[in-house]
């Protein structure tokens, strides 16, 4: 597929120095597991993360903005980063509006993370200079403390990243896909695992339609009607072991069960 971009003198940031959100146009083509191809500008929170590890060692993953200077992503992304490139604003992974580098990222870790049974799953990542906030950059909405009892059970939800196609595909993604599904109660989810906990919660992948390796850390969205707004619920977490494309639930550390702590290492509240 023919990829058409305007071109622009490009700086890589380092330590308080960004490029601003440029405007870009391109062809499309992806991945995540049985989704659909993005649009520009629909997934403005959506944020790519190049995590460094010690002995030189990558991975990438997803998270969602949060404000102009905070993400949420899962811990277990983030828990050996020793350095971190963020990709802001774009549906090609490696052509963001905006890309961000830091040698020595600031990560909050949830203080009760468990890197074995991946219980508490959620960091806070603190930008080291703000996001140039544009059509194509925008902060995600999280729920109000009012809704914190909220379960979101049966209501329909979007996960979108750069995560494998299938369990066959050898990397992952150039370009962002996102899957609508519903949101699976817990008590069905526990049929499938044993671990999960009031904070977990699982959307469901008939037909193939799910989150993949490549997409941990990225968000599971609802659009609330009373709001009139998309409303962070969901933090990619895990899945089976046998695969992205066997049916069984993909499992999201629930935002509601976070928004106190969220709320006091990043400022980020709603009423």
């Amino acid at each position: 597929m023919q990829i058409r971009t305007a071109l622009v003198s490009l700086l890589i940031i380092i330590q308080g120095r960004s490029i601003t959100c440029l405007d870009l146009g391109h062809g499309i083509e992806g991945r995540i597991t049985g989704g659909e191809l993005a649009l520009a500008n629909q997934f403005p929170y959506q944020v790519g993360l190049s995590i460094e590890e010690p002995n030189d060692l990558f991975c990438w993953c997803g998270a969602s903005l949060i404000s102009d200077r905070h993400l949420l992503t899962a811990a277990h992304c983030v828990e050996k980063a020793v350095g971190i490139t963020y990709y802001l604003g774009g549906v090609l992974r490696l052509a963001p509006r905006q890309l961000i580098r830091t040698i020595s990222p600031e990560v909050h870790l949830h203080p009760s993370y468990n890197s074995q049974t991946l219980e508490n799953d959620i960091a806070v990542l603190r930008l080291p200079v703000e996001a140039n906030l544009c059509d194509s950059i925008r902060p995600i909405r999280l729920p109000g403390i009012s809704s914190s009892s909220t379960n979101y059970e049966y209501l329909p939800a979007i996960a979108s990243g750069w995560g494998r196609l299938n369990d066959e595909s050898a990397t992952i993604s150039d370009t962002l896909r996102y899957v609508a599904r519903f949101v699976e109660s817990n008590e069905d989810c526990c049929y499938s695992y044993d671990n999960i906990k009031s904070t977990n919660i699982c959307m469901d992948t008939t037909g193939g339609k799910s989150t993949c390796t490549g997409d941990s850390g990225g968000p599971l969205v609802y659009k609330d009607p009373l709001l009139n707004t998309d409303v962070l619920i969901g933090i990619t977490s895990y899945g089976k072991k046998s695969g992205c494309t066997k049916g069984y639930p993909s499992v999201f550390t629930r935002v509601t069960a976070y928004l106190d702590w969220i709320g006091e290492v990043s400022g980020v509240i709603y009423s």
